[in-house]
């Protein structure tokens, strides 16, 4: 569904269809946070790969706009392992762990404003150079500004989520009406449609969700 098609089915959770409960621009703000929330609630949408192009001697490097939080690092092809400045700060103590040198085993991810970074640890040697830093992470997803757009960044793989943007919009719109019994009934009910769908997004979408639990020792649980 795009804009246009979810503010309909919005209104009419909305017991709205003429659309003259709430404005236009209120429909469209609504589902521009319930996309947001849904992405962050169900992470089912991510991007697989955004290449870094490294260059000598430089660790750090900005993060993508649309980050919210990673998901895996890889360098040269080799999964890094995450660590927190606090943690490094805690264990090495007799020099500075910011100027170490060699292989980078971790990452660190600074997302606060002041720096928006991801940090190779230890830094890298020379003739390193090359889009060799892949990030792959949860974005948010990028405002709709037509009705023709299609939410959560026009993935067709997301089409089977899209009655949880309209419910959670719904929710969110009634908010603003005079809590009476009826209206606290019908938000519930959109609530928990959006939770439900939520719940399958985690459950059954993702990178090869049919993949068998493996247990210990090597075997599978079906």
């Amino acid at each position: 569904m795009n804009r246009g098609t979810l503010r309909t089915l919005t209104a009419a959770f909305c017991v709205d269809p003429n659309q003259t409960r709430f404005t236009a621009t209120q429909y469209n703000d609504a589902l521009d946070l319930a996309a947001q929330q849904f992405a962050m609630d169900s992470k089912a949408l991510f991007k697989d790969a955004s290449t870094i192009t490294v260059v000598d001697g430089t660790s750090a490097y900005s993060l993508p706009t649309d980050f919210m939080y990673e998901l895996k690092v890889t360098h040269k092809l080799l999964k890094l392992e995450p660590i927190s400045r606090e943690t490094l700060e805690y264990y090495i103590r007799s020099e500075d762990w910011t100027a170490k040198t060699g292989t980078p085993r971790y990452f660190i991810i600074d997302p606060e404003e002041a720096r928006k970074q991801i940090k190779r640890y230890p830094i890298p040697p020379a003739n390193d150079a090359g889009a060799n830093l892949i990030l792959t992470y949860y974005p948010l997803p990028a405002a709709m500004t037509a009705d023709s757009d299609t939410p959560l960044n026009s993935s067709a793989l997301m089409a089977q989520f899209h009655t949880a943007l309209a419910c959670y919009a719904a929710w969110l719109l009634l908010n603003y009406e005079t809590a009476d019994p009826g209206i606290s009934v019908k938000r519930t009910e959109l609530l928990n449609q959006y939770n439900d769908k939520v719940t399958e997004a985690r459950d059954t979408f993702g990178n090869t969700k049919s993949e068998p639990i493996r247990l210990r020792g090597g075997r599978f649980w079906r």
